[in-house]
């Protein structure tokens, strides 16, 4: 409980990949989603004041009545998870954001600081956190499946899946190669992706949801193979998967080009978009293809962090 905390705390939640299991994921398939070494630092505070002030690198600091909050601008996400708390406050909030995550990568990020905050507040990180993040994002955007949630919050790989009654599935999985990832240079918000896509399946459902029931066989036969440790032939899925995404539209010229190089590249063992695609990232396992970046596996999702 937030009154129970100390005057100030601080905790970290890390990134995040998807593996597979784009857009499907949404719709109830499984997924694999791994945790990032490239986290986002909440340093939260209590105030005597009614005001919330927060201070980050991706806007302009703010100062907010508490009264009157709203979850709207650059700083929705952290507003929003303020507001599942503001009852149980007596005063204000000083919140300042650190994040080694650029915004406009994608990464998670979003998913990240909301954790991280919820966390904050709680003062732990129950179970039931990862419902309460997930609320949050589909109130914002409207869809959302909450796998970045689940790996901010728990670290490692993990499949994940929503069941049919809403309850969300997260089981941790071996570590896979080195992961690399290329941004092409642009990226279409997550929120305008699924909204088209959602608006395509509205006036041709049958063709979606074929797209999504072998994204989902593809994703599940996925798992089984890294639970065996079989990557030679998991490589070969994640391609396969790339094609499917290209068949639901979110792949484009950029995308297709950087998936190409990686796949034609020395010890690369599969490569796709990761994310909901029309930009962002394209990953790559094994070697590191020229012109990625490699990336490290987080093992744990939130950290609490002692005060200096």
């Amino acid at each position: 409980m937030a009154g129970a905390l100390a005057d100030s705390v601080t905790v970290s939640a890390p990134g995040s990949v998807m593996i597979t299991g784009e857009h499907a994921v949404v719709y109830g398939h499984p997924a694999i989603v791994a945790a990032i070494e490239q986290r986002v630092t909440v340093a939260l505070s209590f105030t005597e004041d009614a005001m919330l002030h927060i201070t980050s690198g991706i806007a302009e600091p703010a100062r907010l009545p508490m009264e009157t909050l709203v979850s709207e601008g650059p700083y929705r996400f952290i507003v929003a998870a303020v507001l599942k708390y503001r009852d149980r406050l007596s005063g204000g909030l000083s919140i300042t954001i650190r994040s080694e995550i650029d915004p406009t990568l994608g990464l998670g990020s979003s998913a990240a600081v909301t954790v991280a905050i919820l966390a904050a507040l709680e003062g732990s990180a129950p179970d039931h956190l990862h419902a309460q993040a997930l609320g949050i994002v589909r109130d914002l955007q409207g869809l959302g499946s909450g796998a970045d949630l689940a790996a901010s919050l728990h670290g490692g790989v993990v499949s994940y899946q929503l069941a049919g009654d809403g309850r969300a599935i997260a089981q941790p999985l071996p570590a896979p190669p080195q992961m690399s990832l290329f941004n092409v240079g642009y990226k279409t918000p997550t929120a305008e992706v699924l909204a088209r896509v959602a608006k395509a399946r509205e006036e041709n459902p049958s063709e979606i949801d074929a797209v999504y029931h072998d994204m989902g066989d593809m994703s599940a036969e996925t798992i089984n193979l890294v639970r065996e440790g079989n990557w030679d032939a998991i490589g070969a899925h994640l391609t396969a998967y790339q094609r499917l995404m290209r068949r639901l539209g979110v792949s484009d010229e950029a995308l297709d080009a950087a998936v190409a190089r990686a796949c034609a590249a020395s010890g690369v063992i599969g490569a796709k978009i990761s994310g909901s695609g029309l930009g962002d990232c394209v990953l790559a396992l094994g070697d590191v293809p020229e012109s990625f970046t490699p990336v490290e596996l987080a093992s744990q999702g939130v950290m609490f962090h002692a005060n200096a």
